[in-house]
Formats: structure tokens, sequence, C-alpha cells
């Protein structure tokens, strides 16, 4: 019996809405993660939460909607790993091994990002162009540049929160988009493509102990980069 029809039948239930939306937001993230947004029903979202499926139309809309709550959810948490040092100032290096940092250890407590974004991609990453990302593009940005010294990243951001790359016309203003994505694509190829790595190399490089290994080994390696 659904959580929603069992309060219908027993009067002395009362209703909870932030519960009942938080259990259809558990049950999209871990079904779109494992299926994708068309290759989930409606229905498996309802049998997964116990939640009646006209609660989705009710708060959501329909299953877009809880699809694009889900993503902004999912995605929002990225916000985690922007380096916001406690001290005013930082070196490049510190700045690059503490996003490299963030960045892994996000992925690593965080498969369902890692999932739904690789949905994503598939896609054209139609739902994420929908999502309102400027802030996030703005702290990222304004933090590169406290660490390159040079507020012409700044402009970069600006730029960028309106996908206009065409824009980007100094060496200055590229080197904090190639220092974030250097970052970003060490660490999200890893865990991206962990299943196939491991059947091609013959172990399973998701161990704890190679992990940390590739850890340290992709910090050195975008640290040489940009010296």
């Amino acid at each position: 019996m659904s959580i929603e029809l069992e309060q219908e039948l027993n009067p002395t239930i009362r209703r909870n809405p932030e519960r009942t939306r938080r259990l259809l937001l558990e049950a999209a993230v871990k079904l779109f993660a494992q299926k994708g947004r068309d290759g989930t029903s409606v229905d498996e979202i309802c049998q997964a939460s116990g939640v009646n499926c006209r609660m989705i139309y009710h708060y959501y809309g329909n299953k877009d909607g809880l699809y694009m709550a889900m993503l902004a959810h999912v995605y929002g948490r990225i916000r985690e790993i922007v380096v916001k040092p406690e001290k005013k100032s930082q070196t490049l290096t510190e700045f690059i091994e503490t996003l490299t940092e963030r960045y892994f250890r996000f992925l690593q407590a965080n498969p369902e990002f890692v999932a739904v974004l690789r949905w994503e991609n598939a896609t054209g990453a139609e739902g994420i162009r929908a999502l309102d990302l400027n802030d996030f593009r703005s702290v990222y940005f304004e933090e590169a540049a406290k660490a390159l010294g040079e507020q012409e990243v700044l402009k970069s951001s600006r730029n960028h929160s309106s996908n206009d790359y065409s824009t980007t016309d100094s060496s200055s203003t590229d080197k904090g988009m190639l220092i974030i994505l250097t970052c970003c694509s060490l660490c999200g190829y890893y865990f991206s493509n962990q299943a196939s790595m491991s059947n091609a190399f013959g172990f399973d490089i998701a161990n704890p102990e190679f992990a940390e290994k590739w850890l340290t080994h992709i910090k050195q390696v975008a640290v040489a980069s940009f010296q």
C-alpha cells in the first residue's frame, strides 16, 4: 500500500509533504542514475518510493519536472567542491591540489552524480543546460583568479556564463579555464570509466589503495602542467 493511499484510508495519519517529496526525489535519483530519463517510468518511481503516482504530478507537474528537480538536487552538490580557503591568499599549487582533491572526493562520495552526468552527456546535456549555474561559475572563477593573481580570469567567468567561449582572447583568461578543466578531467575520467578500464587492465582500479595512488598522481600531473 502506498504512503498516500494509506493516509487517505486512515484519517489519523497526517500528510507530510516534505517527506513525500523526499521519497520521490530519492527514488528518482536512484532510478534516473541507473536507467536515464527515457528509460525510467513513472510507475517505477512510484513503486520504488512507495508514493501514489498522482503525487508526482501534484508536486512536480510530470516526470520531466521530477527529473529536473532531481538534476538540480544532484548537480547542485557540485558547489561543495568550490575552493574557498580560510586564508586570504593561496599559491597556485595549493589551489590546484585542493581543487583536485575536492572534486575527486566529491565523485568518490557521489556515484549517482557520475551516473547522471553520463546520461546527460549522452543526450547533449539537455537538462544541465536548463539549470542556472551562473553563481557557481562566478565563485569558481573568482577563486581561480585569486590563485592566479590575474583579474582577467574574472572576465572569463562573465564571458563563459553566457556560453560564449569565442570571446576568450588572452592566455591569462584561458589559464583559469584550463586549470579547472584539467583537474576535473583527470578526476572525472577515472570515475566514469572504472568498469571498462578495470576490465581492460585486469584489476579493479576502484580499490581504495589504487584510488589514493591515482589521486596523488593526478595532483602531481595537474600541478606540473601549470608550473
